[in-house]
């Protein structure tokens, strides 16, 4: 199975990538935990594997009610599949 997919199916994590514009420091994501912050230009890309749409849907949550805006939100390419 796909690991694109496996999340759905609750065997293994997917990675995404979530950009916000502005910069959001490495003390804020505390309940992003595990997920990389880095900043390019105006905008705060956060990538890591979330385990399935509830862990996504929580992490978006969670930005919204900090007020920053959302730009994009993606699975991550896979690296073994490049």
């Amino acid at each position: 199975m796909s690991k694109r997919y496996a999340g759905r199916s609750g065997q293994d994590s997917v990675p995404y990538r979530i950009v916000i514009r502005g910069e959001l420091g490495e003390p804020l994501v505390g309940p992003l935990e595990g997920m990389t912050v880095e900043v390019v230009g105006e905008e705060s890309v956060l990538a890591g594997d979330l385990r399935d749409q509830a862990e996504l849907q929580g992490a978006l949550t969670w930005l919204t009610k900090l007020g920053v805006e959302i730009v994009s939100v993606n699975p991550a390419p896979d690296e073994a599949q490049q």
